[in-house]
């Protein structure tokens, strides 16, 4: 993909933009293609890709994200005549609900994640909603285990919000502290940082492929489907939207 970008990159010193747009279209290009390196791209999905803009969007400046949007539907429009369907903030164009998971689905996924930490970041974003970026920066002072409460921050943590955990959450999260002992971030890497974004839709798109589910489905999938499932539960929307 690398002398795609390459060509993209030609293409834009030969029209109408600037030295900085194609410099900032360049990277952001390359950021992308650092992210998916390793999928076919078969499962780069416009979802995917919109999604991805989502996630870029809420992690880091959201003028940011929007110029990479710009960037990659400019970049699959020149190099592989491919219209993305999304907006540049990631967005579907048409006014329809996003793709969900079953019920069924998101347990064969669970039950394909033998990793015991992969399986608790995945079990606590469905089952509490929450956005990548919010499930990998958590913390363990994050988590009251015996009041069943995990509290959510903004990214500069300065904001927070509580929510209630279900008791199978906290039977198997503390299943997964007994094993892993984890001090600082409740999901550290290797190195003791938060796993990184692409990590942990790697590891969600193998349990995918080894659940035998086809749906071009992403972790931020994970959220769109407990909104579902908690509106069909009988959930209030005003309390599913706070």
């Amino acid at each position: 993909m690398t002398h795609l970008i390459e060509r993209f990159t030609q293409h834009m010193k030969s029209g109408k933009y600037n030295t900085m747009t194609v410099s900032a279209y360049r990277n952001a290009i390359f950021k992308f293609y650092n992210k998916v390196r390793d999928m076919p791209q078969s499962q780069i999905t416009d979802q995917f890709i919109g999604n991805y803009l989502i996630d870029l969007g809420e992690t880091k400046d959201k003028a940011e994200a929007i110029q990479a949007g710009k960037a990659l539907k400019l970049f699959y429009d020149k190099m592989f005549s491919r219209k993305l369907s999304i907006k540049s903030t990631g967005e579907t164009k048409e006014q329809k609900l996003p793709d969900t998971l079953s019920k069924d689905e998101i347990k064969r996924i669970l039950y394909a994640v033998n990793n015991i930490k992969h399986k608790a970041l995945l079990l606590l974003i469905y089952n509490s909603g929450l956005r990548i970026s919010e499930g990998i920066n958590l913390k363990v002072v994050d988590l009251k285990i015996e009041e069943k409460i995990i509290t959510i921050w903004d990214k500069e943590r300065k904001n927070g919000r509580d929510l209630s955990l279900a008791p199978n959450i906290v039977d198997f999260i503390k299943r997964y502290f007994v094993k892993e002992g984890p001090t600082d971030f409740l999901f550290p890497g290797n190195s003791g940082k938060p796993y990184s974004s692409r990590n942990v839709q790697l590891f969600f798109q193998s349990a995918l492929k080894k659940a035998g589910i086809g749906k071009p489905a992403t972790v931020h999938t994970l959220r769109h489907s407990y909104a579902v499932h908690a509106l069909e539960s009988g959930m209030d929307i005003h309390l599913l939207q706070d």
